[in-house]
């Protein structure tokens, strides 16, 4: 899947801010606020809150680190579609972007995956314009509803069920998303550990990297023990 670059729309808020500009800032393109209902942009930041409905994502002046993890993932996901969505796109692409982020909206609201799912499975048969909508609605949505530990759990031991571990590497992943789901381990632990493992579909999950590494590096050495979507311990 090639790289993107989410558009932001700045809203009362100066680029030079110390987060923004020192980690989400290199990996964007900001465009002004005033246009962001006129373009095609991934998501905003603010002073405060502002309009514009609860499947676009909104980074607030004074949200902490957190917040500006889960307001990436967000962003990137959104412009992974939009990069999709504006290119001479078929059945087979809109297929392979739903597969790729199975995991990713697993952790999220596995009912609007479904959902997401049936709108797919009418590519080809409905007009394009139609499925492009009625998709990026249920997926932004879907990305909007946060993620759980439960949630994570479920995507874990699926994940973990298609890479067929020998016996003590299985063991070891069980431990980890155990202890995970105890609280007394960070999403990253188990997280990784079956990335480093991983092969073909489990490996190419957008749920493992959701953003470019630099950016997932940027955010570790603020909150250095959890996942990179900005999971509480």
């Amino acid at each position: 899947m090639p790289a993107v670059r989410p558009r932001v729309a700045v809203a009362r808020l100066p680029v030079s801010d110390r987060l923004l500009a020192g980690v989400l800032g290199p990996y964007v393109e900001w465009v002004p606020g005033r246009t962001a209902g006129e373009i095609g942009v991934d998501g905003r930041v603010a002073g405060g809150a502002v309009g514009g409905g609860e499947a676009l994502p909104l980074l607030v002046a004074g949200d902490d680190a957190r917040a500006l993890a889960r307001f990436a993932e967000r962003i990137f996901a959104h412009a992974r579609l939009r990069t999709l969505l504006a290119g001479d796109w078929g059945p087979r692409d809109l297929i392979e972007f739903h597969t790729r982020h199975k995991m990713q909206v697993l952790a999220h609201d596995p009912a609007r995956y479904r959902e997401a799912g049936r709108v797919v499975a009418g590519a080809g048969i409905r007009p394009p314009g139609a499925v492009a909508g009625e998709y990026a609605e249920v997926f932004r949505r879907a990305l909007a509803t946060p993620a759980t530990v439960g949630k994570n759990v479920n995507v874990l031991q699926h994940c973990l069920g298609m890479l067929g571990l020998d016996p003590a590497r299985r063991d070891e992943a069980l431990a980890a998303i155990d202890a995970y789901r105890a609280g007394r381990a960070p999403l990253s632990r188990p997280a990784t550990l079956l990335h480093r493992q991983a092969t073909g579909y489990v490996r190419d999950q957008t749920y493992f990297a959701p953003y470019p590494d630099g950016l997932r590096d940027a955010l570790g050495s603020l909150f250095p023990d959890e996942h990179p979507t900005g999971e509480r311990q």
